[in-house]
C-alpha cells in the first residue's frame, strides 16, 4: 500500500491509501514504511499539509467524521468513531462518557478497544478521550504525546 510522509517538529508522520482512497493515518514517530509513493493523490497530499499545520500548532485537525465509516470494522466501532470524532478541539470526553454516547453505558472498554484499533489517529482524534477520573490512558504514540496535543489544543 502507497503512503506519503507529513514532516513534524515530532518526527514524521505518514497517510496510506489505496484504490477506495485514504486507508490509514500514522502518528509522527511511526515506523516509514518502505514503499513511499512518488505521486500522491489530491486528497493525501492536502491531508498532509494539514498533519503538518496541526503539528506545528497553526492548525486544526480535519473533520475525521469522513473517515469513520472506513475505520470502523462493525457497526459500533463506526459509531465510536463518529461519536469520537465529534469531540471539538479543546474539550475530552470519557470513555465512559463515549460508551453512553453511543448507547452502551458499561461498555467503557469496548471504547478502548476501538481506540487502540483507530487507525486513522489524530484525524479520528482518540487522543480526546480520557479515564473517568481525567487521567491519561493508552495512546499509540505514547501519554507523552496524547498530552502534548492536549496541551497544544488547550484541554490541558
Amino acid at each position: 500500500m502507497p503512503h506519503a510522509p507529513y514532516a513534524t517538529d515530532w518526527g514524521p508522520g505518514w497517510v496510506s491509501w489505496d484504490s477506495e482512497g485514504i486507508d490509514a493515518v500514522r502518528l509522527p514517530g511511526s515506523v516509514l514504511p518502505a514503499d513511499t509513493a512518488l505521486i500522491a493523490p489530491p486528497e493525501v497530499t492536502e491531508l498532509c499539509g494539514v498533519l503538518g499545520r496541526y503539528f506545528a500548532g497553526r492548525g486544526d485537525l480535519p473533520d475525521g467524521r469522513r473517515f469513520a465509516a472506513v475505520a470502523g470494522s462493525t457497526p459500533s466501532t463506526r459509531r465510536i468513531y463518529e461519536v469520537v470524532a465529534s469531540i471539538p478541539r479543546g474539550a475530552t470526553m470519557t470513555y465512559a462518557t463515549v460508551a453512553a454516547a453511543v448507547g452502551r453505558p458499561g461498555a467503557a472498554r469496548a471504547v478502548g478497544a476501538a481506540m487502540a484499533a483507530n487507525r486513522f489517529a489524530p484525524v479520528i482524534p482518540c487522543h480526546r478521550v480520557v479515564g473517568s477520573d481525567g487521567t491519561l490512558r493508552g495512546y499509540a504514540g505514547g501519554l507523552e504525546m496524547k498530552l502534548r496535543m492536549l496541551v497544544m489544543e488547550g484541554a490541558r
